[in-house]
């Protein structure tokens, strides 16, 4: 019945959205869609002309998910597969809730502005409130030549705010949700805050598992020292509490915190950025029929440099090449410290032929020293990009790029005796059409195809007690489409759509396995927005079908957002927020030991005051 209500449900919004085109086209103010990008390319460049998959939230679509955090507003996202373990996205300490991009959930590389945030494989994305973010930009698809190693399905870069908002708000909801948050700006100075919390939702695993949580703060500044130098600093504090039931019923507590150090210097086409990363985890498990106390700790700890010059020449074309070193310490409890040591050189070209042909050529080199047993890789990677424009702001494009993983610290750590870890490296084929229809309509259609050779996976040792890791092959073939219009006033939508069929391939005793399907093969995800005077509305979809996960078919799910907001004064308004509307029982992962559920209906009801 749920199943059949969440097919209605999408009927109805597709329906409304096709219909109201040209009803209330007529209410739409000027909208600007000549988006200036920079992920895709590491420099500025029209969206439209980028020769790569791309998506591009700004502030006005991440508030009108009502999203908390950046997790749950991703979930909304074209092509995206959000999986979670506990809610709001809470993570279970390693296991951590992530963003698959094109059936790789290996593959993201989270950055914040242009930094990579990934440490032992993991990013947190429900440690970033979106009150911090002034855009965020998706490109799909290998992009480890620009960005190095961990980028095989594609990077999400966080661009935060320069200047903060100065505004206080609060809310509550069910289940004891509260969310209290505010940031001020005194000329350079910026800082912001903001807390979360989470009662009791039970049963949100097949295990019986009743989450108590989480509990969230996190604070962050900036300073503006110069016109060129900028100082940012995240701390967030996340503590997570679940109990589970049967045979090995457990209580559950987890801490983790982590830091984020940024100093930017950025002026006439030289940009340097230094950095620190750090992720601290403790956790305690009592097992409740004995009660005997497990207690693990870990630290993780990454200091960076960024270099990047870019020069724009004669005839539009642009050269650019660049540099990093990222230093890597992992520490597991009671044990030594493991670390490494990671280069890379990178360098582009972009040749513009004539006024309808530009060809962009890429590469990056990279290597190891120092990692523990003298586990070091290398690689070289390259990547060719061509686009055509057809008529005004419409481009067709073609992509071939390769792609690699280093394993992480911990994954070498982890690897059982006498087991070969090898770094996984792919090939990817895209081609893809843009068009800007006008300064409110925009289509995006992309076919792609990737095979990744010795993809990194975990599995599940219950002997061990712990996680090894281990080789397998992965590859998928899709395609890819998004339409959008977007409207100050009156209103606005978008739709989504994504085909593809994912599959990997591993060893066993020895011999390689047959191709098995993973992951998701389809994809809809649409969005109606309207505005008017001082109210404001968004409704949100997010459809994902023809499910397998760990190795079993998994019934769809239907992630449904609801978001309203009422101006009452200059200064203030009140908002209301519900999540899975349909109040949906949708699996949203599964591991070797549970099925996880999104979390059932709940709300946020509150007030915001700017000033």
């Amino acid at each position: 019945m749920k199943m059949k209500k969440g097919l209605l449900m999408t009927a109805l919004i597709t329906g409304t959205l096709m219909s109201s085109t040209a009803a209330f086209a007529e209410e739409l103010q000027e909208y600007t869609l000549d988006q200036m990008v920079v992920t895709a390319t590491r420099y500025e460049k029209r969206d439209v002309e980028v020769a790569a998959s791309t998506e591009v939230l700004d502030t006005k679509k991440l508030e009108q998910t009502g999203a908390t955090n950046l997790y749950d507003a991703l979930k909304f996202g074209a092509g995206l597969e959000a999986h979670q373990y506990g809610p709001a996205g809470s993570s279970m300490g390693n296991m951590t809730s992530k963003i698959v991009m094109r059936g790789n959930a290996n593959g993201t590389l989270v950055l914040v502005n242009g930094i990579p945030l990934n440490t032992r494989g993991t990013y947190d994305l429900t440690d970033i409130p979106v009150e911090n973010i002034e855009r965020v930009e998706i490109v799909r698809g290998g992009g480890s030549v620009l960005y190095g190693s961990e980028a095989t399905g594609g990077v999400i870069n966080i661009i935060t705010k320069k200047t903060k908002q100065n505004y206080l708000k609060a809310a509550v909801g069910n289940d004891g949700r509260q969310e209290y948050s505010g940031s001020f700006q005194a000329e350079g100075f910026g800082f912001g805050y903001k807390y979360t919390k989470v009662g009791t939702t039970e049963n949100v695993a097949s295990d019986g598992r009743d989450w108590k949580g989480p509990e969230n703060n996190n604070f962050d500044l900036s300073y503006q020292i110069n016109d060129r130098l900028l100082f940012t600093a995240g701390h967030n504090d996340s503590k997570y509490h679940y109990i589970t039931e049967g045979k090995k019923a457990t209580d559950t507590k987890q801490h983790v915190k982590r830091n984020n150090l940024q100093l930017a210097y950025d002026d006439n086409g030289f940009k340097a950025t230094a950095y620190y990363v750090d992720r601290n985890r403790e956790k305690d498990a009592i097992t409740l029929k004995t009660g005997k106390l497990a207690y693990d700790e870990e630290n993780n700890k990454n200091f960076g440099l960024d270099l990047q010059k870019t020069w724009n020449l004669n005839d539009g074309d642009v050269a650019l090449v660049g540099a990093n070193y990222k230093a890597e310490q992992y520490t597991p409890y009671e044990q030594a410290m493991q670390s490494r040591n990671n280069y890379s050189v990178y360098a582009s070209y972009e040749k513009q032929f004539d006024e309808k042909n530009t060809l962009a050529l890429s590469a990056r080199e990279s290597w190891t020293t120092g990692a523990p047993n003298d586990y070091n890789n290398t690689n070289f990677s390259g990547q060719v990009q061509y686009t055509h424009k057809l008529a005004e702001d419409t481009n067709l494009y073609a992509s071939i790029g390769q792609s690699y993983k280093m394993p992480d610290l911990h994954q070498i750590y982890k690897t059982k005796a006498g087991a070969d870890l090898k770094a996984q490296t792919g090939m990817h084929y895209e081609l893809g059409l843009k068009k800007d229809f006008d300064d409110f309509r925009k289509a995006r259609i992309a076919l792609f195809s990737y095979k990744v050779k010795d993809n990194i996976t975990a599995k599940y040792d219950e002997k061990f007690g712990d996680f090894t890791y281990e080789n397998e092959d992965l590859k998928n073939t899709g395609i890819e489409a998004e339409y959008s219009l977007s409207a100050d006033k009156g209103f606005g939508y978008s739709l989504s759509a994504s085909y593809s069929s994912p599959k990997t391939r591993n060893m066993k005793k020895g011999v390689v396995g047959d191709w098995e399907r993973d992951y998701a093969k389809l994809y809809l995800k649409a969005g109606l927005t309207y505005r008017m005077d001082k109210f404001s509305a968004a409704l949100n979809a997010a459809y994902t079908g023809d499910r397998v996960l760990s190795d079993k078919d998994t019934t769809p799910s239907l992630i449904t957002n609801f978001n309203a907001e009422y101006q009452m004064t200059k200064n203030g308004s009140v908002f209301l927020t519900v999540n899975n509307i349909l109040d949906r029982e949708d699996i949203s992962y599964r591991s070797s030991s549970a099925e996880y559920y999104y979390t059932p209906i709940n709300f946020l009801i509150g007030v915001k005051y700017s000033f």
